[in-house]
């Protein structure tokens, strides 16, 4: 995409000079300095940890540098909060949804600054301002909808809608697109266009290559808390934009399995399961995956896959059958699924994974009971000896294993909860969106750690909106919509066209051989429930 036709000028907007920020021992930003000028879009790339997401919070208001300056315009100027930096026209998206979950997206929208006449809110004027918005960007979202109902994927619209909504000079993108699918990623990236186009400056972290390459038109490259690079995107080569982020070769991105399935065992099967859920109906859904089989699981928002992942794992009640090496699981019951050989991921590590305030060593040691327990007491040298091990072998970048787990980069935050899983050794894992807002060496090393245990002989139920890595990954592809499969896709055939054609239209491209007693649903002919625009 080309640059926005805003004349660029020789002062930036904003600029910030000799920024440097630690947390304790740990140093985040070291003297950076960077500018972002009218319509331009300015990727902040990096592995995470490397200090993209703090360069976003001190712009935002969210956190104080300790050295250096903000300049706006030329002029310097101090940013305690985010009121203050939405007074100055910086708006900042964060992957972190800060939403009150108990009031209305219009609320949300426009907290602190709804139409009031007469000291009253005026309720009506309130939902057409959000509908006016909404219908001006391309969202469908109900203006009356509680935020708490809605799926991670609207709740992340709503933020965007919120930041959009004050009309910012300088928008700040942290991860915004990881809860999106890419057909909603993509209606974001419009978005941004516009913006760029209309003169304001855009400052974008995102750890999917193909937006940088789509949207962005200098790549500044952190690397321990330093820019190490900037570069015009459309004259720099990915392989060299890898290299520098990650300091070397990244090597083989997905890997190569060393063994085939064993298609007469079957890890991981459902029958007839079916669920409600605030974000879509479910089912009924037949499915089956090999031991050793890395199955993939596409769909837009509202297709079902999120909520197939919930249901397998016990999180939400559903109907039908759920077997793990032909054994049944209770439906309903995360702690009779798990300790019927069924590890899951959530899509929402740090709400429903982890123990934000804990240390990394409770974390991991969640997992353990029977290791690092003994009558009800803590014995504290199993608890080291097992942590370390695990520090090692899931390769957790961290400075202390008594550091609080929110204190780790996004990356190392989803090893701990993916390592204290695979850990156990189960038959079956079901993972949602284990790789969303993690950055690309992590990534290589979370694929890695699948094909491990598929190596071994688990089967891997991995959901994704990512339809590279799905087409990386994966031996199969199921495509949900409506709440139902509707294409197994396997070899050949597993092509990200393939898989967004039966993502959009509901028709399988082709057919392809399923595991026995599996077998693609019906589609179902009514509107789409909640396809995103």
């Amino acid at each position: 995409m080309k640059p926005g036709n805003v004349q660029r000028s020789s002062e930036p907007i904003l600029r910030i000079a000799g920024i440097s920020k630690r947390f304790g021992a740990a140093i985040a930003l070291r003297d950076v300095n960077l500018a972002f000028h009218a319509g331009t879009v300015t990727a902040l790339t990096g592995e995470n940890g490397s200090g993209k997401s703090t360069i976003a919070r001190i712009v935002g208001g969210a956190l104080a540098p300790d050295s250096g300056e903000i300049l706006l315009d030329g002029k310097a100027v101090r940013i305690p909060d985010s009121r203050t930096a939405l007074g100055h026209g910086i708006a900042l998206i964060s992957q972190e949804i800060a939403l009150a979950g108990d009031l209305s997206v219009a609320e949300n929208v426009f907290l602190g600054r709804q139409p009031v006449k007469r000291g009253i809110i005026s309720w009506r004027k309130l939902e057409e301002q959000a509908a006016g918005l909404f219908d001006g960007i391309g969202m469908r979202l109900d203006p009356r909808a509680r935020v708490a109902d809605l799926p991670i994927e609207s709740r992340q619209q709503v933020e965007i809608a919120r930041a959009l909504a004050t009309e910012p000079r300088v928008l700040v993108l942290d991860e915004a697109t990881s809860s999106l699918s890419e057909k909603v990623a993509d209606m974001l990236l419009g978005i941004v266009a516009d913006r760029r186009a209309r003169g304001a400056a855009v400052v974008m972290i995102t750890h999917r290559m193909n937006e940088i390459y789509r949207i962005a038109d200098t790549a500044a490259v952190l690397r321990d808390g330093r820019i190490v690079a900037t570069a015009p995107v459309r004259e720099t080569h990915r392989d060299d934009l890898v290299r520098l982020m990650v300091g070397r070769e990244l090597g083989d991105y997905y890997g190569r399995r060393r063994h085939e399935p064993d298609r007469d065992s079957v890890a991981l099967r459902a029958r007839g399961l079916r669920a409600a859920s605030g974000a879509g109906d479910l089912g009924p859904v037949d499915l089956a995956v090999a031991a050793g089989e890395i199955v993939g699981v596409a769909g837009l928002s509202g297709s079902g896959k999120d909520v197939l992942g919930r249901a397998l794992a016990g999180v939400i009640a559903a109907e039908g059958e759920v077997r793990v090496r032909d054994r049944p699981l209770p439906t309903g019951s995360p702690g009779a699924a798990l300790r019927g050989g069924l590890g899951f991921v959530p899509e929402d590590r740090r709400a429903q994974a982890l123990l934000g305030p804990r240390s990394v060593a409770e974390n991991l040691a969640l997992a353990w009971p029977d290791r690092v327990f003994r009558r009800g007491v803590l014995r504290p040298a199993a608890e080291r000896a097992g942590v370390a091990s695990a520090v090692t072998r899931y390769g957790i970048r961290t400075a202390s294993m008594r550091l609080p787990v929110s204190a780790l980069s996004g990356g190392n935050q989803q090893k701990v909860v993916i390592g204290r899983l695979f850990d156990r050794q189960l038959p079956a894992y079901v993972l949602s969106e284990p790789t969303r807002g993690v950055d690309i060496q992590s990534k290589s090393a979370i694929y890695a750690l699948l094909r491990q245990q598929a190596e071994r002989g688990a089967g891997v139920l991995f959901i994704s909106s990512e339809l590279n890595e799905l087409c990386g990954l994966c031996d199969r592809v199921l495509v949900m919509f409506q709440g139902r499969v509707v294409a197994s896709l396997d070899g050949s055939a597993i092509t990200e066209e393939a898989v967004n054609h039966a993502m959009v239209t509901g028709e399988a491209p082709g057919v392809s051989a399923p595991v026995p007693g599996e077998e693609a649903a019906p589609v179902r002919r009514d509107p789409p429930l909640a396809a995103a625009p």
